[in-house]
């Protein structure tokens, strides 16, 4: 008898605490996905002032008049998550309109790559993720 109610007890834990980590890996993998998305814009911001690729995973992209339009990121790793993903935190960029990220992703886990649009009037545009 007094077995029966350990195991019941043990059960009983477990129980709750599935959903409690389940919750707390989907944090996890945002924290972790809001990581790589800072990283690719470091990346595109180094690119974008030096006007250089950094490496083979960066690709700045200029006008005919010699002037950054775009930088892409490639390699960006995208966690996932299980419903739509926002920015309530507010921890990524200020200066960088991200709608785009949330719309090609889908939330779905993956390599993408980033593009990042640079406007005349100092505003950076994710315009777009593909996924790799």
């Amino acid at each position: 008898m007094e077995m029966l109610i350990v195991v019941a007890i043990i059960a009983v834990l477990i129980a709750i605490a599935i959903p409690v980590f389940t919750t707390q890996l989907e944090k996890s993998r945002d924290t972790t996905s809001i990581a790589n998305v800072r990283s690719a814009y470091a990346q595109a911001q180094a690119s974008y002032l030096s006007e250089v690729g950094g490496n083979g995973d960066v690709k700045v992209n200029k006008d005919a008049n010699n002037k950054v339009t775009s930088v892409e990121v490639a390699n960006v790793k995208f966690e996932g998550v299980q419903s739509g993903w926002s920015d309530a935190n507010k921890e990524l960029p200020n200066n960088v309109t991200w709608t785009a990220l949330t719309d090609d992703l889908g939330g779905g886990a993956g390599i993408y790559t980033l593009t990042f649009t640079y406007g005349n009037d100092g505003a950076i545009t994710l315009s777009g993720a593909v996924k790799a």
